[in-house]
């Protein structure tokens, strides 16, 4: 009688704790990101010294009538700009995915200490029945030279990508990138009156390495290579922006 008392009391409490685990609600599962992988939101931000050297060139053109004769007299500026800078900042904000690629904003700024060189040119048109003749009046290349000082910043989209994805490969981590976008910079010439300042679309290309220092952050070193083709300036062989660069780089996602 007791043994059979006993065993309707195990029965009873088994039943009563197999009823409370189905009864109880099961824990929602939340999706974790995967380690190491650049997946979702992405953030890079660099700095490092870079080089600039550009070419670019202002004109000023004045227009009249002499005995019947049209004569434009053209004036033309040149300037040439080498500087380097550091820091030279940049900040990346996008989203990556499938651990392949990122798309995202470009910004990067940078102050430059350098040299300017300025020399000028005159030149005279006469126009007669539509028949023109164009003469150089500047007989000796007149240049001054001066420290310069310059402030240049880009603005645009690009991607990156990483194409080794394989966690245990040497070459994970390695970068490659580019972005299309547009640039603007404005040039002094310390102690002088004349400043130089233009503009106009750009692409830059980049190349690196990152290394993860946990699961969602890594440090990594860029090397990037920036052109513009300048639109404000007016003389076609004075149109070329250029910068490359050094960085180290904060990433994560």
């Amino acid at each position: 009688m007791e043994s059979k008392l006993f065993g309707i009391i195990v029965l009873m409490v088994a039943g009563l704790v197999f009823a409370q685990s189905e009864s109880a609600p099961s824990e929602p599962t939340v999706a974790k990101p995967a380690p190491r992988e650049h997946r979702g939101f992405y953030n890079s931000v660099s700095f490092g010294a870079a080089y600039n050297w550009y070419k670019s060139s202002r004109e000023n053109d004045d227009t009249y009538t002499e005995n019947g004769v049209e004569i434009t007299e053209r004036n033309v500026d040149y300037f040439e700009f080498d500087g380097f800078t550091f820091p030279m900042f940049e900040f990346k904000f996008g989203v990556a995915m499938a651990n392949l690629v990122a798309l995202h904003t470009v910004f990067n700024f940078g102050f430059f200490a350098g040299s300017e060189d300025w020399f000028y040119r005159e030149y005279e048109k006469a126009c007669l029945d539509n028949r023109c003749t164009e003469t150089e009046k500047t007989k000796e290349r007149e240049e001054e030279s001066s420290d310069g000082f310059g402030f240049r910043t880009f603005v645009g989209l690009g991607s990156t990508v990483y194409p080794f994805r394989d966690k245990t490969s040497a070459l994970n981590g390695f970068f490659v990138g580019g972005a299309l976008g547009y640039t603007m910079f404005l040039t002094y010439i310390d102690g002088d009156a004349h400043a130089a300042g233009d503009g106009g679309p750009a692409f830059q290309v980049e190349m690196g390495k990152e290394w993860w220092i946990n699961d969602h952050l890594s440090i990594g070193v860029g090397l990037e290579f920036a052109h513009t083709s300048l639109s404000v300036m007016s003389v076609e062989s004075y149109k070329s922006d250029n910068v490359i660069s050094l960085s180290l780089r904060l990433t994560r996602g």
